[in-house]
């Protein structure tokens, strides 16, 4: 039997564009609840016993790497939640992913 190696195609990068949108639209969020992200690891870590530390905090905002219950969680914490709402015609022309 031959010796065969798997192939496996190239990783997803997440384009940098949305990364950026990503970040923005947290920083943004926190600033408007008055918390930087030092404050926001701890207040994680009280509210619902996660493990962030302030450099991991900092890291995931960097590089816009939070999973979709970490956001969650944290909108839920400000007494907001996370919707999906359909984008007008005009703004499916202006952003593209």
């Amino acid at each position: 039997m031959a010796n065969t190696k798997r192939i496996s195609p190239p990783k997803y990068e997440v384009p940098e564009e949305v990364k950026k949108r990503a970040r923005e639209l947290l920083l943004n969020f926190m600033q408007e609840q008055n918390i930087k992200p030092p404050a926001l690891a701890i207040k994680c870590k009280e509210v619902y016993g996660r493990s962030d530390s302030r450099t991991s905090m900092l890291n995931k905002i960097k590089r816009a790497s939070f999973k979709l219950t970490e956001i969650m969680q944290i909108a839920d914490m400000f007494g907001y939640e996370i919707k999906f709402v359909k984008k007008q015609a005009i703004e499916q022309h202006e952003r593209i992913f």
